[in-house]
């Protein structure tokens, strides 16, 4: 298991594919982990160089005492790309992998290339929405979130045919770490990136699910909108839309990736 040590963490991470070709990040979202992208990668094959990683507290990685800032997140970020020597990339994140790349997008664009913002918005619920999740997993643990995740994460139609694939992500995220899902948590209250939107110069493509309960199409269009150079794309998911639809999710990143002449490389 590859394994960056970097601002006192150890940060699990996947970089896979041919080392002439560009890379593409992948961020995953809450109480989720790499793995997350796995039928993705299935799609992208040798089209390019993929790297993944687990954030702090998720998956392999580990976590430092205390919350998170998203600010952290982004500088963990940023030091992986300096450990594995890669220069620029380009950035695909889903919900808090999402706003995380907004967050790059602001303060690190000469990192970033161009961005695929999937289920995610410039600030993701409100801090009272947060707090009272923060409480319940502090005195009864991830149990009863992973309980009801599979109705916000996937539509009805989805659960029923891949019930197999549902319930790995679900145990997944039942068997996390509860203090890096509090950490994470505190991160999403406490991000607003909402009057920085007018600063991203970026390419950016925002991926909506049509049935997403938590960050809705209302707030994909919205996120668009707010961005200079930013378009929009719906697909028929709930919130997460690249294990919902991995085929049409593939294609439309990698068409947005491959329409532009200076493509970022490790």
């Amino acid at each position: 298991m590859p394994i960056a040590d970097v601002r006192g963490l150890r940060l699990h991470y996947e970089l896979e594919g041919p080392d002439s070709s560009s890379v593409l990040a992948l961020a995953h979202s809450l109480g989720t982990d790499l793995c997350l992208w796995d039928p993705i990668v299935a799609h992208l094959g040798t089209t390019c160089r993929v790297l993944r990683l687990d954030m702090r507290g998720h998956g392999g990685s580990t976590m430092l005492p205390g919350p998170s800032e998203l600010q952290e997140l982004g500088k963990d970020f940023v030091a992986l790309l300096d450990e594995l020597g890669i220069t620029r990339c380009h950035f695909a994140g889903i919900s808090l992998g999402g706003i995380l790349g907004l967050w790059l997008a602001v303060h690190a664009p000469e990192r970033i290339g161009r961005l695929v913002l999937a289920n995610t918005a410039a600030r993701i619920g409100e801090p009272r929405y947060w707090d009272e999740r923060i409480e319940l997993v502090r005195n009864q643990g991830l149990a009863p979130i992973a309980a009801g995740s599979a109705e916000r994460w996937f539509t009805r139609e989805y659960r029923s045919a891949h019930a197999g694939e549902v319930s790995r992500v679900v145990q997944r995220l039942a068997s996390s770490s509860a203090e890096g899902y509090i950490a994470a948590c505190v991160a999403l209250r406490d991000a607003d990136l909402t009057t920085d939107l007018c600063r991203i110069e970026a390419q950016v493509l925002v991926i909506g699910g049509t049935f997403d309960c938590v960050t809705t199409p209302q707030e994909g269009r919205a996120l668009a909108r707010s961005i200079r150079r930013a378009q929009y794309v719906e697909m028929p998911a709930a919130h997460l839309a690249p294990i919902e639809c991995p085929a049409e999710f593939s294609r439309e990143a990698l068409t947005f990736f491959a329409a532009q002449e200076d493509r970022p490389r490790g």
